[in-house]
């Protein structure tokens, strides 16, 4: 083979070379946009339903604070993280948010004055639940609870905060 005719192989075979390069990233950016930008994917039907604590062991005049692990997407990882809850045994076990509907701090419940209170910024609820004074804009955040095989069960929602209407965080 002369030199003359290797140089078009030769050409043809960088030009290759470097379209298949530049098509390799061009690919996998694509591909990474679309994971990242496309949502995640979501449960379809029945929400799904997170073990609180046996109702055997839901007892008292004053609410619980019970720990719930809840599954979360971020990016396209999916992660499991505590969130806390306070069951209301005197109120047939209803669950309230321990997120302050105002800025989102974790609530406390007080036992001497018997209510709950925001420790950021003095918002103060009942023992229902229901706003007394402070600046947040509504109550507590009710979450929907059921009872299966003797456990309670909940539906963890997180709301948007500083908002006088509960609107459910995406």
């Amino acid at each position: 083979m002369t030199e003359e005719n290797q140089k078009p192989n030769r050409r043809k075979f960088l030009s290759l070379l470097s379209f298949s390069i530049f098509a390799g990233i061009a690919g996998t950016i694509a591909v990474s946009a679309f994971r990242f930008l496309s949502p995640t994917a979501k449960t379809t039907g029945e929400a799904k339903w997170i073990d609180v604590a046996p109702v055997a062991e839901l007892k008292g005049d004053k609410p619980l604070m019970c720990s719930v692990n809840v599954g979360k997407n971020a990016g396209w990882t999916n992660k499991t993280e505590e969130e806390f809850v306070f069951v209301l045994p005197q109120n047939g076990n209803q669950v309230l948010s321990t997120v302050c509907p105002h800025e989102g701090c974790q609530v406390v419940w007080r036992d001497e004055s018997k209510q709950f209170v925001c420790p950021c910024h003095d918002s103060f609820f009942a023992p229902d639940g229901k706003k007394l004074t402070g600046p947040s804009q509504r109550d507590l955040d009710p979450l929907p609870t059921r009872t299966k095989d003797g456990v309670l069960q909940i539906q963890y929602i997180a709301y948007e905060a500083h908002t006088p209407e509960r609107i459910e965080r995406t």
